[in-house]
Formats: structure tokens, C-alpha cells, sequence
């Protein structure tokens, strides 16, 4: 299974490709993690040409089957929400299933 990288080895190696400090490169990593929160925020989506796309996705209120812990039978509301999305670009895809 491969490593799980945290945002801490993203903002190291981010250092390492601007040839800068750590500092450098957190503050990178976060000014562009800033900027997408804030443009989905407002309801904007944000492409990264060849990456991606985040997207906020409005989710429809529907009724769902009782999981653990309610009354057999008993249906359970879920109510319309948001919910952040992210949809592979066609560079990332093809070098995610290249090998």
C-alpha cells in the first residue's frame, strides 16, 4: 500500500520544488488551499487545467433505511446539504493509472 502523504510533506516538498524554506512552502500550500475554500465559499468552482475540478454539489433531501442503533423499520431523514467534490482532470487520471 502506498505512503499517505499530510499536508506537512505536501508544503516540504513544495519547499523543495520552489527552493525554499519549509516556511515557504506551507505558505504556498495554504495560500492556494485558501483560495479554493474561499471560491467554493461562493459558490465558484475551481479548475486546475489538467488536475481538476472542485466543485459544491447540492445534495437533495431523501428519506434512507435505519442504520445501527434505530428502531427496525424506521426510515431516517437526511436533509439537503452541500458537499464538496472533486473530479480528476485528464492528465491526473492518466498518471494515476499508468504505471
Amino acid at each position: 500500500m502506498a505512503k499517505s502523504l499530510g499536508k506537512a510533506d505536501i508544503g516540504a516538498h513544495t519547499a523543495t520544488k520552489l527552493q525554499g524554506t519549509h516556511t515557504e512552502g506551507n505558505a504556498a500550500l495554504n495560500a492556494v488551499l485558501d483560495s479554493i475554500t474561499e471560491a467554493l465559499k461562493q459558490g465558484s468552482s475551481v479548475t486546475l487545467t489538467g488536475f481538476g475540478t472542485f466543485e459544491v454539489r447540492e445534495i437533495k433531501a431523501r428519506k434512507v433505511h435505519a442504520v445501527r442503533g434505530a428502531q427496525a423499520g424506521q426510515m431516517v431523514s437526511v436533509p439537503a446539504h452541500k458537499r464538496a467534490a472533486f473530479r480528476a482532470g485528464t492528465e491526473l487520471a492518466r498518471a494515476v493509472t499508468e504505471k
